[in-house]
């Protein structure tokens, strides 16, 4: 398995996100990708390789030019007008009966081009932006190379951006842009599966229409969890991308026997669809003592998770999405990936 991995994330830090009731210091911080590292040495991997640079051609294959222009300008305007303390966030939202083209006001860009307010800007964030992306790029050409595994360690996450609207700690679709670049490159069609506990609602709305990418999640219900209004099992593709996607939804404090069920029924689905490459949002969130979480995963299945996708035999891209209890952090994504490279042999 070759890790890749940025220390260009480091700035992207020190702001905060409403938690329903709480204004709180966001989850999705540096830590975690220090206690990740020390926990994947500490199982013995040891190819961990710095990422490469990449220009941004292949997210603009994804997003929009006037989203990607916004998360570059976003923090300098707001630091124009309110100075550089502080972290920049959306006042409002663009709605319904609303003019959501935004004008040269960094709050109508703000308004325009996120959802919610877990997408803070400051200093730093652009880079960090850059830092993720071009981890996943480096380890999408690894596989393209003809490399069997491959994690792209990475923060901040991607998977709840769609080409023009960053929410939920994410900016630019990693996953997306990797699964993209990978049929740029000649790669027929891409399986994503997404075991993240929140809904990938911005992968989804991507490939939604299309049928070179077989998009599958498993994540809680959107009776129950964030994002709310996106992750239905009736959500299955439109035109020519009918059939291509699948939601599998389970309820709160769902445990491994559940679990790896709806699990066995998106690998079976992945199979028959047959992709040159397989990209895993790699969220490890439905452990039952994360705080944005609500599964009741111990860190021991972690490890059958990572078999349990191994034995597809494919190509296989990770992409760090979520996971924020700290603690076990670590711990939980390396057993996805010793499980998977264990039973890989």
């Amino acid at each position: 398995m070759r890790i890749f991995h940025s220390e260009d994330h480091r700035g992207h830090a020190g702001a905060k996100e409403m938690r329903y009731d709480q204004f709180i210091p966001m989850c999705e911080s540096p830590d975690r990708m220090d206690t990740i590292l020390a926990a994947l040495r500490e199982q013995g991997h040891r190819d961990i390789t710095a990422a490469s640079a990449f220009d941004l051609a292949p997210v603009l294959r994804i997003h929009t030019p006037g989203f990607v222009e916004f998360l570059q300008t976003c923090w300098p305007l707001w630091e124009a007008e309110f100075g550089p303390k502080g972290f920049a966030t959306a006042y409002m939202f663009g709605m319904r009966g609303m003019d959501q083209v935004p004008n040269k006001s960094v709050h109508s860009m703000l308004s325009c081009y996120t959802f919610d307010v877990c997408v803070p800007f400051v200093a730093g964030t652009w880079k960090a932006i850059r830092s993720a992306v071009d981890t996943t790029l480096s380890a999408a050409t690894f596989i393209a190379g003809g490399g069997e595994a491959a994690f792209a360690l990475c923060r901040p996450p991607g998977h709840h951006a769609s080409a023009d609207l960053a929410g939920g700690y994410c900016y630019v679709n990693n996953a997306a842009v990797a699964a993209q670049t990978l049929l740029d490159g000649g790669s027929a069609r891409i399986a994503i599966l997404d075991i993240d506990y929140h809904h990938g609602n911005g992968t989804q709305s991507i490939f939604y229409g299309r049928d070179d990418v077989l998009y599958a999640s498993i994540h809680a219900t959107p009776e129950s969890e964030y994002p709310f209004l996106l992750g239905y099992a009736r959500e299955t593709g439109a035109g020519p991308g009918e059939g291509f996607n699948l939601n599998l939804p389970l309820p709160l404090r769902t445990t491994i026997t559940a679990y790896r069920s709806a699990l066995a029924h998106a690998v079976e689905r992945i199979r028959a669809y047959a992709p040159d490459v397989l990209i895993v949002s790699l969220g490890v969130d439905s452990f039952v003592g994360d705080p944005v979480g609500g599964f009741a995963l111990e860190s021991v299945d972690f490890l059958t998770i990572g078999a349990d996708i191994a034995r597809l035999g494919l190509p296989t891209l990770f992409v760090m999405e979520g996971g924020y209890a700290i603690a076990e952090l670590g711990l939980n994504t390396a057993n996805v990936i010793t499980g998977f490279s264990q039973a890989r042999g």
